[in-house]
């Protein structure tokens, strides 16, 4: 073959280089279009086997509150209820303290007759707030057996049949004992006066614990009054 003979003006030997570059460029076209063909199918492939994720509910833990109780109240020592420099007055069935200056006294001196139907008055004592004071302070302890199924019931009987409406009336727990606390007011001649009573229930018997005095002297000694109230306690 001649090798300079031209054709298409081209000799042989250039139409030979031509060749081999249309060739070359046909494969690399062919590499390039499957790597690139590839790519996509393989892509398709992956997202086609992509799981749909389903949201999942989350589980919450409910902590079940722990029941809790209140504690009962723990009394405090006797000893710590008493006001410093009182003193004590005790029978055989009881004790309770009030200031110095309270001396034994005649129940018929009182401004106020007791709460009860018939009690057994076991203690009477008065004061003189002064010198010039022409009424004293009164204070009383009686009992009597309970005839109601409640103290509540008992105490409203109580005022129903004496016809005794109090200022003031509530339920009270007297260190740790359930008890009624009253307060009346009235007039005995031209004198205003305030009894302050405690209706204590002790099992089956029912005590009172009364305050009275003219209404000035009563509010002047009211502190005095619950203190003393919170020192009484049966002799067991």
């Amino acid at each position: 073959m001649d090798l300079n003979k031209k054709y298409f003006g081209m000799t042989v030997t250039q139409i030979g280089i031509l060749a081999g570059l249309a060739g070359f460029a046909l494969l690399l076209f062919c590499i390039v279009g499957y790597l690139i063909l590839g790519k996509i199918t393989g892509s398709s492939a992956s997202q086609l086997a992509t799981p749909t994720v389903s949201p999942q509910p989350t589980v919450t833990l409910v902590m079940t509150p722990t029941p809790t109780s209140t504690p009962a109240a723990t009394p405090l020592p006797y000893e710590s209820l008493i006001p410093a420099g009182w003193v004590q007055h005790r029978t055989a069935l009881f004790e309770i303290w009030m200031p110095v200056g309270y001396k034994a006294a005649k129940t018929t001196d009182m401004l106020v007759t007791g709460l009860g139907g018939s009690p057994i008055m076991d203690l009477a004592l008065s004061y003189s707030a002064s010198s010039k004071a022409t009424k004293k302070i009164y204070m009383t302890v009686s009992y009597e057996p309970v005839t109601a199924d409640t103290l509540d019931a008992f105490v409203t009987a109580r005022l129903t049949g004496l016809g005794l409406t109090p200022s003031e009336r509530n339920k009270i727990t007297l260190n740790t004992v359930p008890a009624v606390r009253l307060v009346f007011s009235g007039r005995k001649g031209n004198t205003d006066i305030n009894e302050l009573t405690y209706v204590i229930l002790d099992g089956t018997t029912v005590w009172y614990i009364q305050y009275n005095a003219e209404i000035t002297d009563f509010y002047n000694a009211l502190g005095n009054f619950e203190s003393s109230v919170k020192t009484f306690r049966v002799v067991k």
